[in-house]
């Protein structure tokens, strides 16, 4: 036994430095591991530092607001009218009211037509601040910025009434299609799709 004591007791010395080998060892795998570990605040400050003052911003809202004062005007209206009746897709101004101008940007439904083999076509006239609007091959316009609409199918180009131009830093574009005819309550359901993009001058 007094052997065994003075054998571990003349060891110590090694046991010792083997432990203290083994501890430095553990603390230096350690110390890379936690070095090579991603972190998660990290991350997040390289993705925030990585995007530009002015980022774009998607609101529910029909403006798009976008970097370098680039903006885009998106106005969507359904309107179920009878004949007879007219919808606003953009509201005059009271001044624009009292000179008595042509509106803005107004749709009225004529009539609804029906055709022999039971289709029905809707007859509008657009008033677009007095500018001429053009129509697709399957559209028949009758007379000035007046239309007979079929229903819209996959082919939307051909069977709407759109406008588009270009003005320097801006584009203007605008699309009118004929969802459905209710035959029975003599109504239209017209969609109107209207977006305006607006961007800085190049010098």
């Amino acid at each position: 036994m007094s052997s065994l004591i003075d054998s571990l007791l003349s060891d110590t010395p090694r046991l010792a430095g083997l432990l203290i080998a083994v501890l430095a060892m553990v603390v230096a795998i350690a110390a890379y591991w936690l070095r090579q570990r991603p972190s998660v605040y990290a991350g997040v400050n390289r993705q925030a530092a990585a995007q530009p003052a002015g980022g774009i911003i998607y609101r529910d809202t029909p403006t798009v607001r976008m970097v370098d004062s680039q903006r885009i005007d998106r106005t969507r209206k359904i309107a179920r009218l009878a004949p007879g009746e007219f919808v606003d897709v953009q509201e005059d101004s009271p001044r624009r009211i009292a000179l008595n101008v042509s509106p803005r940007f107004r749709i009225t439904l004529k009539r609804v037509v029906r055709m022999e083999d039971g289709t029905s076509l809707a007859h509008i006239a657009v008033d677009f601040g007095g500018t001429t609007v053009s129509c697709g091959p399957l559209v028949e316009e009758i007379a000035f910025n007046e239309f007979v609409l079929p229903r819209a199918a996959r082919d939307e180009p051909r069977n709407s009434v759109f406008h588009y131009q270009e003005n320097g830093d801006s584009l203007d574009f605008m699309r009118i299609k004929l969802r459905g005819v209710d035959m029975d309550a003599d109504i239209a359901e017209i969609d109107v799709w209207q977006v305006s993009g607006h961007w800085p001058a190049t010098e």
